[in-house]
């Protein structure tokens, strides 16, 4: 189990839903962009190199995210953001009600973190 802490300079908790979380529900690999992420990622598309664990557990990974807005070829509707993550063993074993933390850390590394419930 690790017991290593993760100390960050921002962060969001997420809880997934069954549409985020579940493949039989959708295979999209998004989480909706709830204001708290948009406060940490802004409102420029980017791509990130990102760390995903369990929490109690040793699994670790490394995967990418990316930040966009869906409406950006759409001028007439408002912005509607998205984090869209790579399929990873830890986000392969969430389920809806789990919670995600996603956060920086102070040596700007975002790492995300799966609280299974």
């Amino acid at each position: 189990m690790t017991v290593r802490a993760i100390s960050f300079e921002s962060s969001s908790l997420k809880t997934l839903t069954a549409v985020e979380a579940d493949v039989n529900r959708s295979n999209q690999h998004e989480l909706q962009g709830v204001n708290s992420l948009r406060d940490i990622f802004g409102t420029d598309r980017n791509t990130f190199n990102v760390n995903f664990s369990q929490r109690g557990s040793l699994l670790e990974c490394s995967a990418q995210l990316t930040w966009y807005d869906s409406r950006e070829n759409n001028p007439n509707r408002p912005s509607e953001y998205r984090l869209y993550f790579q399929s990873n063993t830890v986000m392969d074993i969430a389920k809806a009600g789990d919670d995600l933390l996603i956060g920086v850390t102070r040596q700007g590394q975002i790492h995300c973190e799966l609280i299974s419930r």
